[in-house]
């Protein structure tokens, strides 16, 4: 499973601080997966997914860790998730909740000169992606880290699973 520690090394651009600070959330999060569980890699979330979606993988639990900042779609991210979840799985994640409205654009900062890869992420939510593909959020949590720029301070720790389970039968 990836911790905070393993998403920095695959250079996710998340403020270390967050990372660890959201590590430990992550860690109880990963120890409730059960059966076959598949850690979504930052690196390339979407390349992954759309491989075990052809191998016609399944899996009871499927975690993913800081995933989107970087993603078009969260909506798209969501669906390839659902695509490899068993009919009765789980999907944990702990990810950023998007923008702040009151955080600074990237582009004023003096600290950076590259593009937040949270600008896309503008008025996009987790859990309204999570929720829009039928499924039900079981527990959730919204977190704050103030020891981090304001465009990283905002994320979000859910559980959740398909409101019925999918038949498989024709």
């Amino acid at each position: 499973m990836a911790t905070g520690a393993r998403a920095a090394e695959r250079d996710l651009t998340a403020p270390q601080a967050l990372l660890d600070g959201a590590d430990e959330r992550w860690r109880a999060l990963a120890a409730t997966a059960a059966g076959r569980v598949f850690s979504v890699p930052a690196g390339d979330a979407e390349a992954a997914l759309r491989s075990e979606s052809r191998r016609g993988a399944r899996y009871d639990t499927v975690l993913s860790f800081m995933c989107t900042p970087g993603l078009a779609s969260i909506e798209d991210y969501v669906a390839a998730i659902e695509r490899v979840l068993a009919d009765e799985g789980w999907i944990g994640m702990v990810e950023p909740a998007g923008l702040c409205r009151r955080a600074f654009p990237m582009s004023l900062t003096a600290r950076s000169r590259r593009l937040s890869p949270l600008r896309r992420t503008r008025g996009r939510d987790v859990v309204t992606a999570v929720r829009s593909r039928g499924l039900v959020v079981t527990d959730i949590h919204r977190r704050e880290a103030r020891s981090v720029p304001p465009e990283w301070r905002q994320y979000v720790v859910l559980r959740a699973r398909r409101a019925t389970p999918r038949s498989e039968e024709p």
